[in-house]
């Protein structure tokens, strides 16, 4: 029976440490973007005759070949760049459209791309950054939970609680990201999940 008692006395034991009270919180660090290289892409679509002869028609290939001559001007060769057949493929515009892609790491060839501008053409850029390594990445996380713990503490101080150990720290980040350059300009966050214990 004194078996028996003691047995149950420690099982409750475990279950009450098992339900002790957590809060889970993100925590954030600014990481300093490098970029790896960007990908230029340019659309071509049909251009089809208005009723107010406004606008003359043109085919995919014509479009093609007087855009290769504007980028030829800048020392930029259009042979280059490769067509983006999956896009092709899944775009709803089949028939009368064409899609490529230009791999480069020189933002100046870049900037001669985009400054090129005709009707029936699309362009925008990708940009991609460099994979973090181990060592940028723990120094990342280091900083993002000192920020969750900062966080925590806060709230729970509101509950006249303090925070105890960590219990699960989860990496939330991909090591390679892409960047539109629209979003090139707004910091960049750096996230891990921390849970912690409530005293």
């Amino acid at each position: 029976m004194k078996y028996l008692l003691f047995i149950l006395t420690f099982c409750v034991n475990i279950s009450v440490a098992q339900d002790k009270s957590t809060i889970t919180v993100i925590g954030e660090a600014t990481k300093t973007i490098n970029i790896n290289n960007y990908v230029v892409n340019v659309e071509f679509r049909e251009i089809f005759a208005d009723n107010y002869g406004n606008s003359e028609a043109k085919s995919v290939e014509q479009l093609e070949k007087e855009y290769a001559s504007m980028l030829s001007k800048e020392g930029v060769d259009f042979s280059k760049f490769r067509e983006d057949l999956m896009y092709r493929i899944t775009s709803h515009e089949y028939t009368n459209a064409r899609f490529y892609f230009y791999v480069t790491t020189s933002l100046e060839e870049v900037r001669k791309i985009l400054s090129k501008k005709m009707k029936g053409s699309n362009s925008r850029i990708d940009i991609i950054a460099k994979q973090m390594t181990n060592e940028e990445s723990s120094v990342l996380t280091n900083f993002a939970i000192e920020d969750a713990k900062d966080k925590a503490q806060k709230i729970v101080e509101k509950l006249n609680k303090r925070i105890g150990t960590i219990k699960t720290i989860e990496d939330i980040n991909y090591k390679t990201q892409n960047y539109y350059s629209n979003r090139i300009k707004e910091p960049i966050k750096y996230h891990v999940k921390v849970t912690f214990e409530i005293e």
